[in-house]
């Protein structure tokens, strides 16, 4: 389980060796990968919907920079009339892949300005800032992010065959029917998991899902730069405010971003990223840190949750389901007792269950939203927004009332304690509000997630107190090969 968790680890950029400070560098990459391992051992989904939005960013960012590359040799095409030498030479050093859009969207690149104001870019600033002009197409050669990956393809292909291996080996014991543990089907579980982030061919998988992508490729993070810790510098002459003046931003609104100043052309909080900050809010109370913390950002978040849609969103949720009908091949398991028994069955349930109805959260919240957006509409189209005098003349006689101020009192500091519930942030930030019909459901989902999660783990090491001769028997696979005997 480490194996599959630590190895699908690849965090952002990290900015600390920006200022010469590689030792630092080290131990606070060793300490972000830890703990992102231990986030995939809990939660392995959560890093499923990370790898899932990071992969829909990257390949959105592949098709916005070629088809900016398109509309730029098209031009050229029509400036020049011999272009077509041309065109395929500029095709070939400048067409965007999946490493670079990868590698731009985990702050492979920084920007400096003009007043010294310096913050890492994603994928879609860079976008901004090349069609508005401030900055030329970043030309990146895939050597060069080679040479910054830490696991190449070999690395990655010996690590696929190990983890292949015990996993056909668990096929091979159940085949043979001899004593398959517990702790052996949740290691197959993280497996799978790991196998849709990290490794299986995504053609099947999006077809089967309805994603409309037909070419065959490797897994959502195979073309994924790892433990890159130098970004590259992009220096431009212009200020942050000229920027963001002709944006349209003005100077009441230019302090409102939250990691970078150009907040406003990436940033789009989901209902799950503000559950998600709301939940990361609650572990900074108690002196857990991520990230920087500072204005603006030294880095970009490791597990942000970037929006999905709705077939992505079923996407993650058949993969966990996989992961989790796993759990449901020991319904019958020999365990020690009948209890460990029962609860691991419990488990296995609370699992499932919490997972579909993430599902109809997700369905309630959309139709909510369109019932919203109709009745405003309608409201707009058949009343005046003009109060009449007698409603006003009513509220001022009951203003007018004994226990009118006692019990606004009371319901001010009610709501204002409800406010710090749905917003958590340090700064107050207004997009990080969750409505507490989602977070009230999502937290008790939560908490009986959890607890399925750490009884699985414990019933696994349970266990190894009580197994039957046939747990210490090897695969016998002349059986299924004689020439090997």
């Amino acid at each position: 389980m480490d194996l599959c968790c630590h190895y699908v680890v690849m965090l952002l950029v990290d900015t600390l060796s920006q200022h010469a400070w590689y030792e630092r560098v080290k131990w606070v990459v060793l300490w972000r990968k830890f703990a992102m391992t231990g986030l995939g051992v809990l939660c392995p989904e959560i890093m499923t919907t990370t790898a899932v939005g990071q992969w829909v960013r990257a390949r959105q960012c592949v098709q916005d920079f070629n088809e900016n590359l398109e509309e730029e040799l098209a031009k050229l095409q029509e400036s020049q009339q011999p272009a077509g030498a041309e065109k395929s030479s500029i095709g070939e050093k400048e067409i965007w892949t999946m490493q670079m859009a990868y590698f731009a969207d985990m702050g492979g690149f920084r920007l400096r300005t003009k007043n010294g104001d310096e913050f890492p870019l994603d994928a879609k600033q860079i976008y901004y800032l090349t069609t508005k002009g401030y900055i030329k197409q970043p030309i990146y050669r895939p050597r060069l992010i080679d040479d910054k990956n830490k696991v190449d393809v070999l690395l990655r292909t010996i690590i696929l065959c190990q983890i292949s291996w015990f996993l056909i080996s668990v096929i091979g014991r159940w085949v043979q029917r001899l004593f398959v543990t517990t702790a052996e089907l949740t290691t197959v579980s993280f497996i799978l998991c790991r196998f849709v982030t990290s490794e299986i061919t995504k053609a099947f998988i999006c077809k089967a899902v309805f994603l409309q992508h037909s070419t065959v490729t490797a897994g959502f993070w195979w073309h994924k730069p790892a433990d890159v810790v130098m970004a590259e510098i992009i220096k431009i002459d212009v200020d942050t405010d000229t920027i963001l003046n002709k944006a349209g931003i003005g100077p009441e609104e230019r302090d409102e971003w939250r990691m970078t100043p150009l907040d406003f052309v990436s940033r789009k909080e989901w209902w799950w990223s503000r559950v998600w900050w709301n939940f990361l809010n609650i572990l900074r109370k108690m002196h857990f840190k991520f990230g920087s913390g500072g204005r603006p950002t030294d880095r970009l978040a490791d597990s942000c949750q970037h929006p999905l849609g709705r077939r992505e969103l079923y996407m993650v949720i058949l993969m966990s389901t996989v992961c989790f009908s796993v759990f449901f091949t020991a319904w019958k398991h020999d365990f020690p007792t009948w209890y460990e028994l029962m609860l691991w069955r419990a488990a296995s349930i609370a699992l499932m269950v919490m997972l579909y109805m993430l599902i109809v959260i997700y369905e309630v919240l959309r139709a909510v939203d369109r019932v919203q957006q109709r009745t405003e509409q309608w409201r707009q189209r058949h009343f005046s927004t003009h109060q009449s005098p007698r409603s006003d003349t009513q509220h001022s006689r009951l203003r007018n009332t004994k226990y009118y101020h006692r019990i606004a009192g009371i319901f001010t500091r009610i709501d204002k304690a409800l406010n710090c519930v749905r917003n958590n942030s340090p700064d107050g930030d207004k997009d990080l509000s969750v409505p507490l019909r989602v977070l009230a459901p999502v937290y008790v989902m939560g908490f009986f997630y959890c607890a399925s999660r750490a009884y699985i783990m414990i019933a696994d090491i349970l266990e190894l107190r009580s197994l039957p001769p046939s747990a210490y028997a090897t695969v016998k696979w002349e059986k299924f090969w004689p020439h090997l005997g």
